[in-house]
């Protein structure tokens, strides 16, 4: 279930309307803030948290727009071209396949709210 609804998306976009596929953006965009978050533990019940949640959202739908890649499809694309079609992709070593999945702001977002708590998982 995504940490926002359309009409907080529309408000962060304004004055731009919301797309018509925002359920699918709001919902790839929720899972790309748990994927980051994995290992957190935080307080659902908690307001702060919610908002949080709510803005990191919207912020990485924001994000997903203007990168015009909703899929993550192109996440390992260097350099692409339309007229006769070019594609290229990253070499092989340091950071091959690797692209930013997650909005910078997102990421400051999540990081100084002081919200999630990252304890270390000891097992036996």
């Amino acid at each position: 279930m995504p940490y926002a609804t359309v009409p907080d998306l529309a408000a962060w976009l304004a004055p731009e309307p919301a797309p018509p596929n925002a359920v699918r953006l709001l919902t790839l965009a929720s899972q790309r803030v748990d994927r980051a978050l994995l290992g957190a533990y935080c307080d659902l019940g908690d307001a702060e948290v919610v908002e949080v949640l709510r803005q990191a959202t919207v912020q990485q739908v924001h994000w997903m727009l203007e990168r015009g890649d909703e899929t993550e499809a192109q996440a390992d694309l260097q350099s692409m071209s339309t007229g006769s079609r070019s594609f290229t992709r990253r070499t092989v070593g340091q950071g091959a396949g690797q692209s930013m999945q997650l909005a910078p702001s997102v990421v400051d977002l999540l990081r100084t709210c002081g919200l999630f708590r990252f304890d270390p998982l000891v097992v036996g």
